[in-house]
Order: C-alpha cells, then structure tokens, then sequence
C-alpha cells in the first residue's frame, strides 16, 4: 500500500532525526572497534595502535613524520614511511569495509573525523567531567592502566607515549571526579559512587575513603565503614610503609563510638541512582589561588668539598618533587614575592629553610616550615644525609609538609616520587656530583662530568637519568665552549643516549625533555614534538619544562605553541627565573616582536652570554643604530672573553658559532637573526642556514 503524503513527511522527519553511524570503540584491554554493529578487522597490531593513537588525539589529526616516530623509531626513514603506508592502507580497507569514511590521509597527515567516532575512553572522562561515575570505573580497577592493552612492547617511543598518556587520563579523571565530590549538594548516593570510583582508579586516595566511610556511616552501614578503613589500613602498610592521617584515624573512631548520626536508612538503589542528575561542577574562572612555598638557599656549614654535591643535589631534588604537584606554586631562590607581586593569585605563603652541617663523615640536615608573614614554624625535621633512603626522604618530606598545609595528596602519588630507586649508592652519588658539576657551566669540570656519567652507565646500565645528563651534555657542549662547533657525529650520540633514557624510564619527564632537544638538534624537529608534549604532561606545573618546550616550539617555527607554553610557564611561576627571562628573549624576537625581545633582555640582565647579540638584533630592526652596535660590542667582548678554541677568534669567527648554535628549523627565522645583528654591524658573510 503507499504511504500518504503525511506518512512519507512523517518517515522522512523520523529518518532526519535517526543518529548517524558512529564508529564505536573500546580502547580498554585490546582495541575493538565497529561501525554500525560491524567489526573492524585489523590485522596488525601496529593498525590498532595507529587508530587508538588517533582516538585518543584531541584533534584526530598527526603528521606522518611525526607518525612514523611514533611507531618506527628504530626503523630508517625510507622503509618506516612504507611501512606506515602499509598500516593506512589495511586500516582504511577495515573501516570501508564496514562502511566507516572517517579517515582521511594526504601526503602530509592522517587524520580521523572525531565527529564519528565514540571511543568509549571519551565517555568515561566525560562523564567525570559532568560529576557521573562511569560504569566502567566501578567495574575495572586502576582502569587507566588497561588504556589500550597488549601494545606497550610495540615500539620504544609508543611505550613512552602509552605510559605517559595512561598517567594523564588517569589525573584527569582523579581531578574531575575530586572536584565532583567536593560538591557537598551531591546527593550522597551519587557522593558514595564518586568516592568507590576514586578508590578503584587510586586505592589510596584517603579523601575518597573518608567519604566513603562517612556516608557509609550516615548510611547506617557501620560495616562497610570500618571495611573501607581497614582496607585502607592494609594497603598503606603493605605496600607504602605509612599509615592513614590523622583525619582519617579520627573519622573511624568517630564511626566505632557511633557519634555519626543516621542521614539516610540505605542506599539508592542501582535504577534509581541513573535516573539521578547530579550536581552541577563548578568550573573555576582563571588560575585558582595556591599555597605558595619558598625553598631558600640552604644554609651550608663546615660541609667538606667532597661532600658539598649532596646538599646541593638534595635541595635540588627536592624543589623537583615538589613541582610537580599542582596543590603549591614553588619558588626557587632567596626571597618570596611580596603580596602585591602575587596578588589574588596566592591564598597563603611559607618558607622552607635547611642548615646542613658536617659532624665527622656524618652530614646532618635541619628543615624547618615556617609561615612567611607571621614567621610562626608549623614543622621541622632533623635528618641524616645519606644516598641509603634517599628518595623515601624526599617523599616523606613532600607528605609531611602536605600534612602540615593540610593538603590531600595520596601515597599512590607520593610513590611516583620514587624513582630509580634500585640505583646503587656508588652510582647515584656519581651522578649527583656529575650534575653539580654541569650546573655550574664551568669548561674546566666538563670532561670530569662526562666520564662520571659514563662511569654510571657501565656500573649501571638501567641508570635512565645517568643517560639523559651525558645526552644533555653532548646537546649542550658547544654553547658551554664558545667557539666549540656542533657535530653530526655528537648529535647522533645524543639521540642514541636520550632514546635509551626513555627506554628505561618513560614517565620521567626530563628523559622525555632530554629526547625532545636531542632530536631538535639533529633536525628531527617533527619527531621531537612527541617527547616535547609528553614532557608538559608529565609535569605540566613545572615552569622550567613549559619554557623549556616553549623555546623548542619557537625554534621549529610554532610560534602561538611557543606563546601558549610560555604563558604557562608564567603562570606556573611566581618568580621567573633570570634564565626564563633569556629564552623568553629568543621566543619574542623569533615571533617578531622586537620591543618584547627588549622588555625580556632587561629582565634577563645578560644571564646567557648570547643575549646581547639578540639584544643588538632588535635593537637594529627598530631604527635604533648606536644603541644596537653598544649591544653588539658587548657581545663580541663577552664572548672573546671566553673563547675555548686555542686561536684568538676574529669577529666573524664569533658571529658564525652564535649563527650555528641553535636548531633553528627554517630559513625564515634564522635569516631574521642574521639580518638583524648584521644591520647592528655584525659581520655575517658566507653564514647561510644549516651549514657548518
């Protein structure tokens, strides 16, 4: 029978309204993927990692330089870029089997129309993101660690993403779902889900087993209560050597004398509790205000010479550690901004001081926090420095200064600070003075670093940060050495070096740095991109990695990137550093901006040797000649002060090691600094880019 004109209007509006196809995914355990109740058939395993990489992009576009890094880092060019034609063309038969067009490919990129696809890792964030507790969270324990399941020995620089991106979906979902908890008008149902799903992704969470304990309690569910804290208990004790705070002991006992008064007789049943809408989150406007923590030069005294790298290597651990929790702004030096320099963006400010003195063979550490403002000491440590413990030292002192500002940070958290911590005694005290020494840029401590780090390496092959210092080294030696150039040779060494510190250590965020530069400066600046981000996202509160990335984006050409990170960095930072200020110099006058490139040389004061040649170039593009030749004398004068090559170098000779120095990508901006400094009066003859 035919349908009637309203009939057809009608099916035709329901057919508008019909969803379309979407290519659905689970990217917990193995990879599965279908597009309208079909299965994707994917042969390889390097195909389902490429479609999860790009399901779990923000944009679900990458470039195939960056693609073949990712997947074929050990593997020449020529045959990685065939192989990754390869794995697009299995890939785009599977999806176009099932009728799926979401892929599209170019000779540049890959990229997966994110509009189709539903990746049920999406979902899960998702739904944290609105105050819901996936389903998926309370029926997988640590559900982070089943991200893409099965691929991690598929290639070195996929592991090293895999690690990092599973550490960071899991952060994530820990903050949204926190911040949902923390919403007292969730219905306390929806609060008990909240709560069970932080516990299976970080059992000991204990704000998450408060709140389960408490609403258990309220619940009139003593059992479950006292489950919970046992449990708890158990876990710190086993596995971290710790016990629950103080909050939490007082919460339990609190539930034993039975002083917690009934709110509701149980629990939501499960049908009930979907139909629940919760509460909404709050989303916070700007940069919430944070504690900020002043760690003051440490007092030395009566420390022996051969000892003096243990002090300094402690307070320089330690400010590592405590960057990379996002509860404190940290400040590194002798004094904290005023409060007028701080403004809204500091809720309260503490100092940590140390004195370190030297009893015998013994060194002794005091550590003090104290309140800036009222000078009132809210704790203090007397330790003994030693390498035996060394890491859980520094744990220990991150949790007690937690304790002290009552934060909540849980053990799961603090043990990430943990790191390397089956390197021997011997080793790890060589690396300590290998750094103090390369941290002091002096020429003459150089070659004693190099064979200290080595030394490492062959007494301990698994020592990751032994091979990111001697990588940092070869990077760095011919700016340390004016006049020293780069080398082919040296860079291919550092590549090899960094790649092998990755190997071991993946979620360690200056191997990952160390990775970046070192492909940088062999011209991989494509292939760099990946260890850059992964960097920012294993440490994203730590100023020096943000501007560290940020000078790499400006060198390779992304400039708004380079903007964006180092606006970060700022924010991350309530006292740029000296140095900070330096590569803010480079990004500016790189982007164009001659007058920023002059606000940041002021700020510097000619920390880097370099800067006044920079300084001269802005200087000379602006008009402004005679300020711009003072600027290049100083330069030449500078530099000649410190040659490292036996000959006296002419003016060219200086002109041409600054012109090589940096990984530049393009002519564009590299002829920007040529031409600039030549207009200062510089010699720049016969330099074109790339060669030396």
């Amino acid at each position: 029978m035919e349908e009637s004109p309203q009939q057809a209007i009608t099916s035709e509006g329901r057919a508008a309204q019909v969803a379309p196809a979407l290519l659905n995914a689970s990217l917990f355990g193995p990879l599965r993927a279908s597009f309208a109740g079909q299965e994707l058939r994917l042969r390889s395993r390097k195909a389902r990692a490429l479609l999860g990489y790009l399901l779990l992009s923000e944009s679900g576009e990458e470039s195939r330089e960056r693609l073949v890094g990712l997947l074929w880092s050990e593997t020449g060019e020529e045959k990685a870029r065939a192989s990754l034609r390869q794995v697009l063309h299995e890939l785009r038969e599977a999806m176009e089997a099932a009728g799926c067009n979401a892929l599209r490919t170019d000779r540049l990129t890959v990229s997966l129309d994110l509009a189709l696809a539903r990746p049920d890792a999406r979902d899960v964030l998702h739904s944290a993101e609105r105050g819901i507790a996936h389903p998926l969270l309370l029926s997988m324990p640590r559900l982070s660690e089943a991200l893409l399941q099965g691929l991690d020995d598929l290639d070195p620089a996929f592991r090293g993403w895999l690690s990092v991106t599973r550490q960071a979906f899991h952060d994530r979902l820990i903050r949204a779902l926190e911040s949902a908890l923390r919403v007292e008008s969730q219905p306390r149902s929806l609060r008990l889900r909240l709560a069970e799903a932080i516990l299976r992704l970080d059992p000991t969470h204990e704000e998450a087993c408060r709140a389960l304990m408490r609403g258990s309690a309220e619940a009139g569910d003593t059992v479950a209560a006292l489950r919970a804290y046992e449990q708890l208990w158990r876990l710190l004790e086993e596995e971290y050597d710790a016990e629950p705070s103080a909050a939490t002991q007082a919460l339990v006992a609190e539930i034993k004398l039975g002083t917690i008064a009934l709110a509701e007789p149980a629990p939501l049943p499960e049908s009930q509790l979907e139909a629940l809408t919760p509460a909404p989150v709050p989303r916070p406007s700007g940069t919430p205000a944070r504690i900020a923590l002043l760690v003051e030069p440490f007092a030395v005294n009566g420390v022996g010479p051969d000892q003096m790298h243990l002090a300094l290597g402690f307070r320089h651990d330690l400010i590592a550690c405590l960057v990379r929790f996002r509860e404190w702004f940290v400040v590194d030096g002798p004094a904290m901004p005023s409060a007028e320099q701080t403004g809204s963006r500091v809720s309260a400010r503490y100092r940590i001081s140390a004195t370190a003195y030297q009893v015998g063979d013994r060194i002794s550490l005091v550590l003090t926090l104290a309140e800036q403002d009222s000078g009132i000491f809210i704790w203090s440590e007397r330790m003994e420095l030693r390498l035996d413990g060394w890491f859980e030292a520094h744990r220990d002192i991150v949790r007690r200064i937690a304790i002290a500002l009552n934060l909540q940070i849980s053990s799961a958290r603090l043990q990430r600070l943990a790191v390397e911590s089956d390197v021997s005694l011997e080793s790890y005290d060589r690396w300590l003075r290998a750094t103090a020494m390369i941290r002091s840029f002096s020429p003459e401590n150089w070659a004693r670093a190099g064979q200290l780090f080595r030394e490492c390496i062959e007494r301990t092959p698994g020592f990751s940060s032994a091979y990111s210092g001697l990588a940092q080294m070869e990077n760095s030696v011919h700016i340390i050495h004016p006049g020293e150039r780069r080398s082919r040779e040296r860079e291919a060494r550092a590549v090899e070096l960094a790649r092998r510190a990755v190997h071991l250590d993946p979620t360690d965020s200056r191997a990952q740095l160390t990775l970046g530069w070192s492909l940088a400066m062999s011209g991989q600046h494509a292939q760099a991109e990946v260890p850059m981000r992964l960097a920012c996202e294993l440490n994203p509160n730590d100023s020096w990695t943000l501007i560290s990335t940020a000078l790499f984006h400006s060198f390779a050409g992304n400039h708004e990137r380079a903007a964006e990170l180092a606006a970060q960095s700022l924010e991350m930072s309530l006292m740029p550093s000296l140095t900070h200020w330096g590569y803010q110099v480079t990004i500016a006058y790189l982007a164009g901006d001659d007058a920023g490139t002059l606000d940041a040389c002021d700020r510097a004061q000619d920390v880097i040797r370099t800067l006044p040649a920079w300084r001269a170039a802005a200087l000379a593009r602006l008009g402004r000649i005679d300020e711009a030749e003072e600027a290049a004398a100083r330069y030449l004068n500078g530099v000649r002060d410190s040659w490292f090559a036996n000959a006296p170098p002419s003016d060219l000779d200086m002109v041409r090691w600054l012109l090589h120095l940096y990984p530049i990508r393009r002519a564009e901006e590299w002829n920007r600094l040529r031409d600039g400094i030549a207009a200062a009066g510089l010699p720049t003859y016969g330099a074109r880019h790339g060669d030396w």
